[in-house]
C-alpha cells in the first residue's frame, strides 16, 4: 500500500494509549552516487555546479567523479571537430570562453568539473574507459547504489550496466525522437519550442532505457545553440539531484517504457547541419 507524505508522517506520530508515542521510523540512509562524465568549463560544469548546490547537506553522497577523454579522442582530434563544427570565427570566439573560464579557475571562481570537484572535497578519478572491470569491481565494494553517466563519451558495457542497482543516464532530448549526439542542436534546428531533458535506466541499446522522469526547458528566440546546452545543463543538475534524494521512497518515480518503434537517432551535426542553423537566423554562439 503507497503511503504519501502526510499518511507517513501521520503514522510516525501516532500515539499508542498503552505504550505511548510510537518510535519514529529512522530516516533512509544516503544515496550513494558515482558520477561518470567529461571535463569541460561550459557544459558538464554547469551541471555539477547546480548538482552540488542542490544536494549540499542533503540525502545524496556524490562519493567520485570519474572523469573520461572529451568525446573519447586526443586534443588534436577534439580541436578539429570543433573547427568543423563551429568554423574558425566562432571557433575563436569558443577558444576564448574556453580561456576565460580556466582563468576562473586559477581565480577559485570554478567553472572546470575537475576544479567544482576539488572546491566541493569530491574526489576526481581519470580512467580511460568506464568498462575497466577492476574499477567496476570497487562500486560493490563500496555500496555504491547509482552509476550516473552526465555525457559520459563512451558506451557503458554489461558489466559497468549492472556493477551498481541503478544505472542513470541523462539525455538532454526527448526520447525515442531525439536519441544520439547533440540533441540541443537538433531541437533548434528543428523549430521544437523547448527541450526535453531524459533521465532514463541504462541498457544495452543505446537511448533505449526506461524513463524515470522530464524536465522541459523552453527554447526563446535568442537562444544559441551554446546558450541552450548550458541552461539544460544547469536545469538537469538541479533536478537530477532532487530526483535521486527520492530513490528507495515512495516518491521514487515508476519507471515507463518508449515506444522504440517511433524512434529516431541524430549523428554528430556536420558544417552542413550547422549552414542550415544558421540559415534560419539561429547561432551556435
Amino acid at each position: 500500500m503507497y503511503l504519501g507524505s502526510s499518511t507517513l508522517a501521520a503514522s510516525q506520530d501516532r500515539v499508542d494509549p498503552l505504550h505511548g508515542a510510537a518510535p519514529r521510523m529512522p530516516p533512509p540512509r544516503p544515496v550513494t552516487v558515482v558520477a561518470v562524465t567529461q571535463d569541460d568549463p561550459f557544459f558538464t560544469g554547469r551541471f555539477f555546479e547546480s548538482f552540488f548546490a542542490t544536494t549540499g547537506g542533503g540525502r545524496v553522497r556524490l562519493l567520485e567523479i570519474v572523469l573520461l577523454r572529451n568525446f573519447n579522442e586526443s586534443r588534436l582530434a577534439l580541436l578539429k571537430r570543433f573547427q568543423r563544427l563551429y568554423g574558425t570565427a566562432d571557433l575563436t570566439r569558443l577558444l576564448a570562453r574556453y580561456g576565460a573560464a580556466r582563468l576562473r579557475d586559477f581565480a577559485g571562481r570554478p567553472r572546470s568539473v575537475e576544479a567544482l570537484a576539488a572546491k566541493a572535497g569530491i574526489p576526481v578519478r581519470h580512467l580511460a574507459s568506464i568498462n575497466d572491470e577492476a574499477y567496476l569491481r570497487t562500486l560493490g565494494e563500496r555500496d555504491v547504489d547509482v552509476l550516473l553517466s552526465v555525457s559520459a563519451p563512451e558506451i557503458f558495457r554489461a558489466g559497468a550496466l549492472h556493477a551498481t542497482p541503478h544505472a542513470i543516464n541523462i539525455h538532454n532530448g526527448k526520447l525515442p525522437f531525439y536519441r544520439g549526439m547533440m540533441p540541443t542542436f537538433w531541437a533548434l534546428l528543428h523549430n521544437e519550442p523547448e527541450v526535453t531533458i531524459t533521465v532514463h535506466t541504462m541498457v544495452e541499446k543505446l537511448d533505449a532505457g526506461l524513463v524515470l522522469a522530464e524536465y522541459r526547458v523552453p527554447i526563446t528566440p535568442a537562444d544559441s545553440q551554446f546558450d541552450l546546452s548550458a541552461r539544460a545543463k544547469e536545469v538537469a543538475g538541479r533536478e537530477v539531484a532532487r530526483l535521486l534524494a527520492r530513490l528507495d521512497t515512495p516518491e521514487w518515480p515508476v519507471p515507463t517504457s518508449v515506444d522504440m518503434s517511433r524512434k529516431r537517432y541524430f549523428k554528430f551535426p556536420t558544417p552542413a547541419d550547422v549552414a542550415q542553423l544558421r540559415a534560419k537566423g539561429k547561432r551556435m554562439l
